[in-house]
């Protein structure tokens, strides 16, 4: 059995996460999968121009399995234009951490300016505070029963309920999701898309597989994970940002 990753820490998160050839139908051209944590390595050495102790220092690796990470993603994106393979970015054992961004010099660099001395009196947790809980928005919940007080349901693509909370009005409404409850196949793709339907800007469940994650993750959809707790609960917890958030798939297909 092979010996487990720790995660890697990574401060981006591309906009864009696939890539294919002109003229080539989506239905037959190859892919050529890469790890969130190996487009991160690209983007702080060959980017940002990171000496590469400290771009592994930022992710929280070693030296040598920085230069591996690095390795990886030059020979996929390589495959990819040479072989004219479509390129997805998606998984690996990743935590975000969006404040990382380094040194102000890389950062003048790119135009991303530098931080004010009244601006970093930000602690980490109150910047993640910030980006859950303060705009207006409407949030996805899986729901065991539809009630606010009821568990969150933690199969995303089998939820019995959908609830849709809206973070401005306070009022919530609820979708039926029963019909792909026993689905044969497919459920987290058409769960998905009812939160994408339903105006969703984030998703609060349980577990999500590959094609759920994929199809949310195209919308501009943030997941985040919640179990053991009801409704309600999960969603003080998301005001307050408390619930960690998903970077990729955490469980495989038709769990």
């Amino acid at each position: 059995m092979p010996r487990p990753t720790c995660r890697r820490r990574i401060g981006f998160q591309p906009k864009a996460v696939y890539f294919k050839p002109a003229g080539v139908p989506i239905g037959i051209v190859q892919e050529v999968v890469i790890g969130q944590d190996e487009v991160e390595a690209m983007r702080l050495k060959d980017l940002l121009g990171f000496p590469q102790e400290e771009a592994a220092s930022q992710m929280g690796v070693s030296q040598p399995t920085f230069h591996r990470l690095i390795n990886a993603a030059h020979q996929k994106i390589t495959d990819a234009i040479i072989n004219g393979k479509a390129l997805r970015i998606e998984g690996g054992n990743v935590s975000i951490h969006e404040e990382i961004a380094g040194p102000c010099r890389w950062k003048k660099q790119w135009g991303q300016g530098c931080a004010t001395a009244e601006s970093v009196v930000v602690s980490s947790g109150e910047i993640k505070k910030l980006k859950q809980g303060g705009i207006p928005m409407k949030i996805a919940i899986t729901s065991a029963d539809g009630k606010l007080d009821g568990m969150v349901d933690e199969r995303f693509g089998r939820t019995k309920k959908i609830i849709i909370f809206d973070t401005e009005t306070n009022s919530h409404e609820t979708i039926d999701n029963t019909t792909n409850m026993n689905a044969s196949q497919g459920a987290g793709i058409q769960t998905a898309q009812n939160v994408v339907q339903a105006g969703a800007q984030a998703v609060i469940s349980g577990h999500l597989g590959p094609n759920a994650f994929r199809v949310v993750s195209a919308a501009g959809i943030e997941v985040f994970t919640a179990s053991n707790t009801t409704v309600r609960e999960a969603l003080e917890s998301y005001k307050n940002g408390k619930l960690s958030k998903l970077a990729g798939a955490d469980v495989e297909g038709h769990w």
